[in-house]
C-alpha cells in the first residue's frame, strides 16, 4: 500500500491540474482580454500556481524513497516554499505606510495605486481594501491609476466596483496604462462610467480644493493638455499633481507653483530581489523610481506608491501591498 501511495498522490494531482486549467481556461475566455492566447496563459498560471502546496510533499516523499536527490529537494522544497509566500501570503497584505511631506499646508492623503483588478484578484481583497481605507483618519483618497487587469466581462464594472461605494472620504482617480489601451483592453469609457456610478471622481484635466492646496489629474498620455489650464491661473496656490507614470514628470510644461507629484505605475519592482529589481526599474522608467519620496528641482516633490495588485506573474515578494497615508504639513 505505502509503494503505491506516491502513484496514488501523483494522480491526485495530475487530475487537479486538469480541473485548475478548465478554470484558468474559462477565467480567461470571461476575461476582456488585451491578447487572448497571452491571456489565456497567465490565466492558467495563476489557477496551476495552487498546485505548489501540493507539489511540496510530493518533493519530500520522493527525497525520502530515493528518487529525487538531496540538492534537487533543498533546491525545491526552497523554491516552493518562497513561491507559496509569493503567491499566497504577501498578495493577501495591506500594509499602511505613513509619510510625512513637508509643503507648508496641510492636508492627509491616503494614496493607492495599481489594483488591477481582474484576473489575479478577488472581491474579497477589494472589499478589504475600502474597510480598510475606511477605518484611516484622512482627508480624502487619491488613486493613482491602473484599476484593472482584464476584468470579466460577463460582470459589469459598475458591479465590480461596487465596494468603492461604500467609502465614507471623497475620492478622487486618474487612469492608468492598463485602463486605456497601453497595454489594456478598450475599457477606458465603461471604466470612467462606472467610477462615476460608484461616487469615485475622474479628474483627468481638471483641479479640486483641498483645503490649501489644489488636486490636479493629470492624464499620463496627454499631460500637456492635462495641465494647460493651470497657465490660466491667477493664483499660486500648491498643487498636488496626481498622475499615473511618474516618468510623465519629464513630459509636463514648466509650472511655477510649487508642487507634489503622486504617482504608482512601478509596483515597486512587484518581486523585489536585491539588485536586480532596481537594474530593472533604471530599465524601464526615466527617473529610476521604485517607491518612496524623492527630491525634485525648486524644493518641489514626487511621491510613488508602490501599489496593490499584480501583472504579470500573479506574485509579489519583499513589496506588499499598501496604502500610503500621506500628511503634508
Amino acid at each position: 500500500m505505502m509503494t503505491r501511495l506516491p502513484i496514488y498522490l501523483l494522480c491526485i494531482v495530475l487530475i487537479l491540474a486538469v480541473v485548475l486549467a478548465g478554470l484558468g481556461w474559462q477565467e480567461a475566455h470571461d476575461a476582456w482580454p488585451t491578447n487572448e492566447g497571452k491571456t489565456l496563459i497567465k490565466s492558467v498560471l495563476y489557477y496551476e500556481s495552487w498546485l505548489m502546496p501540493f507539489l511540496l510533499p510530493l518533493v519530500v516523499m520522493g527525497f525520502k524513497r530515493q528518487y529525487v536527490s538531496l540538492g534537487m529537494t533543498v533546491f525545491s522544497v526552497i523554491a516552493l516554499i518562497l513561491g507559496i509566500y509569493a503567491r499566497f501570503v504577501e498578495p493577501n497584505l495591506l500594509l499602511v505606510k505613513h509619510t510625512s511631506i513637508k509643503t507648508g499646508y496641510t492636508v492627509k492623503l491616503a494614496l493607492i495605486s495599481d489594483m488591477h483588478y481582474g484576473l489575479y484578484s478577488t472581491q474579497q481583497q477589494m472589499q478589504r481594501l475600502v474597510d480598510k481605507l475606511n477605518s484611516l483618519d484622512v482627508d480624502a483618497v487619491v488613486v493613482a491609476g491602473d484599476w484593472t487587469y482584464e476584468p470579466s466581462q460577463q460582470i459589469s464594472l459598475t458591479e465590480q466596483l461596487k465596494p468603492f461605494s461604500q467609502l465614507k472620504h471623497p475620492i478622487y482617480s486618474v487612469t492608468g496604462n492598463h485602463d486605456e489601451q497601453t497595454p489594456g483592453p478598450p475599457l477606458e469609457r465603461e471604466l470612467n462610467a462606472a467610477l462615476i456610478a460608484n461616487h469615485i471622481h475622474p479628474i483627468e484635466g481638471r483641479s479640486v480644493r483641498l483645503g490649501g492646496v489644489r488636486l490636479v489629474g493629470v492624464d499620463y498620455l496627454k499631460p500637456v493638455e492635462s495641465v494647460h489650464f493651470l497657465l490660466s491661473l491667477s493664483d499660486n496656490k500648491p498643487l498636488l499633481l496626481l498622475t499615473h507614470d511618474p516618468d510623465t514628470l519629464d513630459e509636463l510644461p514648466p509650472i511655477t507653483q510649487p508642487f507634489v507629484m503622486l504617482a504608482g505605475h512601478t509596483h515597486g519592482g512587484q518581486v523585489n530581489l536585491p539588485i536586480l529589481s532596481k537594474r530593472m526599474l533604471m530599465e524601464f522608467t526615466h527617473g529610476h523610481y521604485q517607491r518612496g519620496l524623492y527630491p525634485l528641482a525648486r524644493q518641489n516633490q514626487i511621491f510613488v506608491s508602490s501599489g496593490i495588485g499584480m501583472v504579470g506573474l500573479p506574485l509579489r515578494f519583499a513589496m506588499p501591498p499598501v496604502i500610503d497615508v500621506l500628511e503634508m504639513y
